[in-house]
């Protein structure tokens, strides 16, 4: 499966062709939309290359815009829990920093913005094109539909999550002098998510043949389906959407998926257990050239001298307090976490050895990323551990989230938070939480199960007054990332917080401002497309 999803990229080119210019003429000699969709082997063909979309696409792109660097970014750095180790005003330290330079001009944003669309109109060649192939297996017709639909859907929600209400582009785009298509609303972008998941669960298969690992299913159409439903109930107001996610995600625990043991956490992110109990849809890599996950680049350390090359990016480091306030007995901590790695006959301890962190410097040694790193493969970029997307624990935590705010810390809700925490190697959860408790304690526990697995930014928009909250205390400490092991947990920072009388700095900040619930409008967007609208704030 892992050949078929990544490898057959032949439609790359055609897709890229269709987005720019209108394929009027068609050749024989030349393979064009027109005469592509003939068989089932170009319709797997074409949604496989859907599939690649998240990290594989045509020029002018990179692999960096999508999930080889630049989501990972947007999503991780404003979190307690990462940081990156340059200076406050670097374009990616001030993605965590909050930083007033931010703007709808970064880099990021805008590249990102552009990455998603470009993987939204790969689907949407697929859902427009591929039901009109006679020439094929009518279920797998369907299947292969359902399959876009999901990915389409994926974008979606992860574009809804970072900038609200988004342009719903459902139609191949196949000319540069199409009319600019405004903003939905958040209610309609999420319903279109909402049409597409349903669509595709009542077609796709509960589980594929292992040839054919990796492809959406019924349980992955159906998670995603209860997350989009929660998140646009917290996150945008959406209330009537809290019932709607706990009926789906209860749908899905009665499915075949359970949690693999804390033994086996680990291994769910090192290339080990690609087809666990646990994982209901990951992302598929290879170690192959071009082929492969590509964030080992970005994660590893860069001890000196290096470890396999001049390739190490260092790019990504837990922040000191969130990391000493994890409970002794956690089995997270160290899957997710690299302290100490050999390299020939060196033993490297990698937390804050050298370069410690003061006011003004945060240090280059914090713990760097365990999960998905692969020795193997740091120098050429082609990683073998899958990118796990949705997995059980998940639906556990937002099952748990969704009943308790319809009914408030049910003896459910608790089981359910308990099974996550059993398996990380830790007691009950406290007994007699409130409402408002109950869920603070779950977006806490959701911190230490999914620290750097592309939920961060999501999870903080949806309890966002709380885990600003967190940020900024951390942030009065006067050193950002302070080495003083304060244990963030244990403490409840009513301490008078100083504002800047400047741009933010490493002794003193200006608290977050709420614009941030919401990333800006690219400006480049904004500028082809004059019918978009800017996020307030920005």
């Amino acid at each position: 499966m892992k050949n078929r999803l990544r490898a057959t990229l032949m439609l790359s080119a055609l897709v890229a062709a269709g987005a720019c210019q209108d394929l009027t003429e068609v050749p024989a000699d030349f393979v064009g939309p027109d005469n592509f969709y003939q068989n089932q082997a170009d319709a797997l063909a074409a949604v496989n290359s859907a599939y690649a979309s998240f990290i594989n696409l045509p020029s002018p792109f990179s692999s960096d815009q999508y999930l080889g660097r630049n989501f990972w970014m947007l999503v991780e750095y404003p979190t307690e829990y990462a940081t990156s180790r340059l200076s406050a005003g670097n374009e990616r330290s001030m993605i965590g920093t909050f930083h007033s330079l931010f703007a709808p001009t970064h880099a990021y944003v805008e590249l990102y913005w552009a990455a998603a669309y470009a993987g939204i109109n790969r689907a949407n060649a697929v859902i427009g094109r591929v039901p009109g192939i006679e020439n094929m297996d009518a279920t797998r017709r369907e299947q292969v539909v359902a399959e876009a639909k999901f990915l389409r859907a994926l974008h979606y929600y992860w574009l809804a999550g970072m900038f609200g209400g988004v342009p719903l582009k459902l139609e191949e785009t196949t000319t540069i002098s199409e009319d600019g298509v405004p903003r939905a609303t958040v209610e309609e972008t999420y319903a279109q998510i909402e049409k597409d998941l349903t669509e595709a669960a009542a077609v796709l298969p509960d589980a594929w043949p292992a040839s054919d690992w990796g492809r959406a299913t019924r349980g992955a159409a159906l998670t995603l389906l209860g997350k989009a439903y929660l998140h646009s109930a917290q996150a945008f107001g959406i209330t009537a959407n809290h019932q709607k996610a706990m009926d789906t995600f209860r749908l899905v625990q009665g499915m075949n998926y359970s949690l693999v043991s804390g033994a086996q956490y680990g291994s769910l992110f090192d290339g080990s257990n690609e087809t666990a109990s646990e994982i209901i849809w990951s992302f598929q890599n290879v170690r192959v050239d071009g082929l492969g996950g590509q964030m080992t680049e970005w994660f590893t350390p860069n001890p000196s001298p290096n470890v396999s090359g001049p390739g190490e990016q260092n790019q990504f480091q837990a922040e000191r307090p969130f990391y000493d306030s994890y409970d002794t007995a956690d089995v997270r901590k160290e899957a997710t976490w690299l302290t100490e790695f050999t390299s020939g006959t060196r033993v490297i301890t990698w937390a804050w050895t050298s370069g410690i962190q003061n006011a003004s410097n945060y240090g280059s040694t914090g713990p760097a990323v365990r999960k998905y790193l692969d020795w193997a493969a740091v120098e050429d970029g082609a990683e073998e551990p899958d990118y796990v997307i949705l997995r059980y624990a998940d639906v556990l935590l937002s099952l748990a989230e969704a009943i308790n705010e319809v009914s408030g810390p049910t003896q459910e809700a608790y089981d359910l938070v308990n099974q996550v925490r059993t398996r990380a190697g830790l007691g009950s959860l406290t007994a007699g939480l409130s409402k408002d408790d109950f869920r603070n304690a779950v977006f806490l526990e959701r911190k230490y199960e999914f620290a750097m697995e592309l939920h961060g930014v999501f999870d903080m928009r949806r309890n966002w007054n709380w885990a600003k909250a967190r940020v900024e205390a951390q942030m009065a400490m006067a050193r950002p990332t302070s080495a003083g092991g304060l244990n963030i947990n244990a403490s409840p920072f009513t301490s008078s917080v100083e504002k800047c009388s400047v741009s933010p700095s490493s002794v003193c900040f200006n608290p977050i401002d709420d614009k941030w619930k919401l990333y800006p409008i690219p400006q480049h967007a904004i500028d082809l497309n004059a019918a978009l609208t800017q996020n307030p704030g920005w």
